[in-house]
């Protein structure tokens, strides 16, 4: 079965850092199969037998922290999950010139009512957010970014307990695990 894993916090500001070729060759060894990495943010596409995603999560994390000594936490979905995440976004997302378009993913264990809940009171005119199937879409706008209680979650403990992608990434990621799977 084709899965997608998205590790949190990896090759950002210069912290944990992490070559993607090392990572490919770490959850290779691990027994992971056609392991495939995508641009530097901590993406894998992989093989594995069919499981429950939170125990691949917690495999890929173990073997992740015995290479490289550090805690990643990662959010794993099938190749169908993601292509249901992509088809779900809300029509909004994506159609605003001058906004930004994320998806949080959900960390096993966390729920998005938490994360919408952690986001406070919206301003609709500066921002969205919708539940999806785990995840959450974001959209704010990119000129008023500082003026929007979404873009906050970064410093509420919340944060520690998701990665976030933007929508062009999220696209690409689809793309080729319809490719990969198909």
């Amino acid at each position: 079965m084709t899965y997608l894993a998205l590790l949190r916090g990896i090759n950002v500001g210069g912290k944990s850092m992490i070559a993607m070729s090392d990572l490919k060759e770490c959850l290779e060894k691990a027994g992971f199969g056609k392991v495939r990495t995508f641009i530097q943010s901590g993406n894998v596409l992989f093989t594995a037998p069919k499981q429950a995603r939170a125990k691949l999560a917690c495999d890929l994390e173990k073997a992740i922290e015995r290479k490289f000594g550090m805690q990643v936490a990662t959010a794993v979905f099938t190749a169908a999950e993601w292509q249901e995440v992509v088809r779900q976004a809300p029509k909004w997302w994506k159609q605003k010139n001058g906004w930004k378009h994320n998806l949080i993913a959900l960390l096993p264990g966390t729920e998005a009512k938490e994360v919408i809940a952690a986001a406070g009171a919206l301003k609709p005119e500066l921002e969205r957010l919708a539940p999806g199937p785990g995840v959450v879409y974001q959209a704010l706008s990119v000129e008023l970014v500082g003026r929007t209680t979404s873009s906050k979650l970064a410093s509420h403990p919340i944060y520690r307990r998701f990665t976030a992608r933007n929508y062009n990434t999220t696209q690409k990621l689809a793309e080729l695990l319809a490719t990969a799977s198909g």
